[in-house]
């Protein structure tokens, strides 16, 4: 029964089966991307939630890549603990824990991933002069103006909304544009247009995105960990 395990364990911490498991989610991938036509809604609602609504014939390839990836997180925690047995001893630290490093940061970003998977929400709505956007604890975030400036050609040069929201008692202004969003109670709330004046009106969507932290964390990890191992290469480190 050891020796059951042993090479059980042998196997799941091969880095042969890793570079498998990872092409067989490419493939996986890539025939839910010929499958997918257009009207899917696979990118506008919670991954849990497409899986539950969409029948077995048309979501094999997702369900296929879950369970890959299940076992590629498993392959890679393995994978460094064999490696950080075997160099534990050799070579300065940062170069021992750099791969390991970049291994942390990619299970952050397939924990991230399944954060939002299970709570994510986006929705775009046109919204007018004092419409209001409900949050699921009550308070409500009220759109107040709208701003659109265009060029002599008629492009749009400056689009802006201002909206007020609860803060400490009161009520506080916020002004969002195209590249610069406003957080509240989680969500994000991003305008995509505005309509040209005198019209008072705007079209604006509503994301919360749980897993954006945990992303952004492995995201770093991964890049700051490459940069070590880069710089190792060049005789830096």
């Amino acid at each position: 029964m050891r020796y059951l395990f042993r090479a059980i364990y042998t196997r799941l911490a091969s880095l042969t089966l890793g570079l498998w498991l990872l092409g067989g989610v490419m493939l996986f991938l890539a025939i839910g991307s010929f499958l997918q036509g257009e009207g899917s809604s696979i990118n506008e609602v919670p991954l849990f939630l497409w899986l539950r609504e969409v029948p077995l014939r048309e979501s094999w390839w997702l369900r296929g890549a879950l369970l890959l990836l299940a076992l590629l997180a498993l392959n890679t925690v393995l994978c460094s603990i064999d490696s950080l047995s075997a160099k534990w001893q050799r070579g300065s630290f940062l170069v021992r824990i750099a791969p390991q490093a970049m291994h942390l940061g990619f299970l952050f970003i397939m924990v991230a991933h399944l954060q939002s998977a299970s709570g994510s929400f986006k929705q775009a709505e046109q919204v007018g002069e004092g419409a209001a956007i409900t949050f699921p604890e009550g308070s409500q975030v009220v759109f107040t103006d709208f701003n659109a400036t265009y060029s002599k050609m008629g492009m749009p040069t400056s689009l802006s909304a201002t909206l007020a929201y609860p803060a400490a008692g009161g009520t506080a202004m916020a002004t969002i544009s195209p590249n610069h969003p406003f957080f509240y109670q989680g969500h994000g709330i991003y305008l995509k247009d505005v309509a040209p004046p005198p019209t008072k009106a705007a079209l604006v969507e509503v994301h919360k995105e749980p897993g954006a932290g945990m992303a952004l964390a492995g995201g770093v990890l991964f890049t700051v960990a490459n940069v070590i191992l880069l710089a190792r290469r060049r005789g830096r480190v």
